[in-house]
C-alpha cells in the first residue's frame, strides 16, 4: 500500500475540533461532553424529552438513518428485553469493541496465563494514535496489565488498547467472540487494532481499502502485518474530516443483542475467583450520569467516530436487579446530532429506572 492519503475523501482540517482531531474521533471512547457533542453535526433545537418508549423509538428514527436500542434485564442466564428497537441490527460500534479485549484478558487470567498485576512494557510497535496519553510515554515504561486495561476502558486509550490486544493475542480475541455472545464473529475478523483502523481510514487510498476488503482473511492478515504496519505516522498528518469515512467497511461491528450478551458474559465472569477487576474496570467512568441511589453500580463502554455512536451500560439497580442498556446510531453521510442523542439516551435511562 502506498503511504498516501485517500483521494476523493474530502478531508478538511477543522471539523472535528473538540474531539481531538479526526483520528481521535474515529476511534473515540464516547464521553459525550455536551460542549464537544455539537461537533458531530449541527445540534437540533431543544424539544421536550420523550416520556414513553414509543416516543423514544420515534425520536431514534429522526436522529440517524440506522438506529437501535435494547434495554433488558439480566435474569439468571437470560437477557429479558424491557424494550427493544432494531436490537439485531448490526452497526459500527467504535471503541465498544474493547469490551472483547477485556473479556479475553479475563479468560486468560482465569486460565492462569495472564495476571492483572503482571508488568507490561510500552513498545514502539504498539504505539497507537490519539486519543490517550500513553502514546507519549517512553518505550520500555512499565505498567501493570490492570492499569493498561483500565486506561483502555475508562479513557479509551488506544496505545493501551493495542498493547492489550497483542498481549491477549488477536486471534485469541477473535476466537473468544462466540463465547462472549457475538452472533457473527466473522464480521470482525481480522480484528483491527486501533492503529490499523486509523491507517486504513486516513493513510490508504480507496483502491487500497477496496483491495483489503476483497481479500481473504489470510491475505488481510498479511496486508496488516506487512503493509499497514509499515506505514509511518507521518502519513496521517493532521487531517480532520467533514463526512464519515468507511464506517460500513473499516470499523468494528455488533448488534445491540451482541453487546448485551457481551456485558452479561462479563458480569458472569466477574463473579469468578480473581476476576472481580472486570466489573471494577467497567465502572470507572460513565459519560451520562446515573443517580447513585437508583443505580449503585454503573459499568460502561462506548465508541464513536463521525457518523457513529455506540453506548452500552451494565447496571445494577438499588433493588439488586441487573440490566443492560445499549443504544447505537449510524449515519454514513453526516455526523450524529449528539445533543439530541444524549437527550434520548437519558430518556431511556429514566424509563428503565421505572421498570417494575
Amino acid at each position: 500500500m502506498e503511504n498516501t492519503t485517500g483521494t476523493g475523501r474530502q478531508l478538511s482540517r477543522r471539523t472535528a475540533i473538540g474531539y481531538g482531531g479526526a483520528i481521535a474521533a474515529a476511534i473515540g471512547g464516547t464521553r459525550l461532553p455536551r460542549a464537544a457533542a455539537a461537533q458531530q453535526s449541527g445540534a437540533t433545537p431543544a424539544s421536550p424529552a420523550p416520556s414513553t418508549w414509543e416516543e423514544i423509538d420515534n425520536r431514534l428514527a429522526s436522529i440517524a438513518p440506522a438506529t437501535a436500542l435494547l434495554a433488558a434485564e439480566l435474569i439468571d442466564d437470560e437477557i429479558v428485553p424491557v424494550h427493544a428497537y432494531n436490537p439485531d441490527l448490526v452497526l459500527p460500534i467504535g471503541s465498544s469493541y474493547k469490551l472483547w479485549i477485556l473479556g479475553t484478558l479475563a479468560m486468560q487470567v482465569e486460565e492462569g496465563t495472564l495476571d492483572w498485576e503482571q508488568i507490561v512494557e510500552i513498545e514502539d510497535r504498539y504505539r497507537s494514535v490519539p486519543g490517550g496519553d500513553l502514546r507519549y510515554v517512553t518505550a520500555g515504561s512499565p505498567f501493570t496489565m490492570r492499569y493498561l486495561a483500565e486506561r483502555m476502558i475508562q479513557k479509551s486509550d488506544n496505545t493501551a488498547t493495542d498493547h492489550m490486544l497483542h498481549l491477549a493475542g488477536r486471534e485469541n480475541v477473535e476466537a473468544a467472540l462466540t463465547a462472549m455472545g457475538v452472533a457473527d464473529p466473522a464480521l470482525n475478523v481480522p480484528l483491527l487494532s486501533t492503529r490499523e483502523l486509523a491507517m486504513l481510514k486516513f493513510a490508504c487510498t480507496t483502491e487500497e481499502v477496496d483491495a483489503y476488503i476483497a481479500a481473504s482473511v489470510d491475505e488481510r492478515r498479511r496486508i496488516l502485518a506487512e503493509e499497514v504496519a509499515a506505514i509511518p505516522y507521518e502519513a496521517l498528518a493532521d487531517l480532520d474530516q467533514t463526512a464519515p469515512i468507511e464506517i460500513d467497511r473499516i470499523e468494528w461491528f455488533a448488534s445491540r443483542e451482541d453487546l448485551a450478551r457481551t456485558m452479561a458474559w462479563l458480569l458472569a465472569q466477574s463473579q469468578k475467583p480473581g476476576l472481580r477487576p472486570v466489573t471494577e474496570i467497567l465502572s470507572l467512568e460513565t459519560p451520562v450520569p446515573f443517580d447513585g441511589e437508583t443505580w449503585p453500580y454503573v459499568g460502561y463502554k462506548g465508541g464513536s467516530e463521525l457518523g457513529v455512536l455506540s453506548a452500552t451500560w451494565l447496571l445494577q439497580r438499588a433493588d439488586g436487579r441487573f440490566f443492560v442498556y445499549t443504544v447505537g446510531f449510524r449515519d454514513p453521510e453526516a455526523g450524529i446530532d449528539m445533543p439530541a442523542a444524549i437527550d434520548l439516551i437519558e430518556s431511556g435511562r429514566d424509563r428503565l429506572a421505572e421498570t417494575p
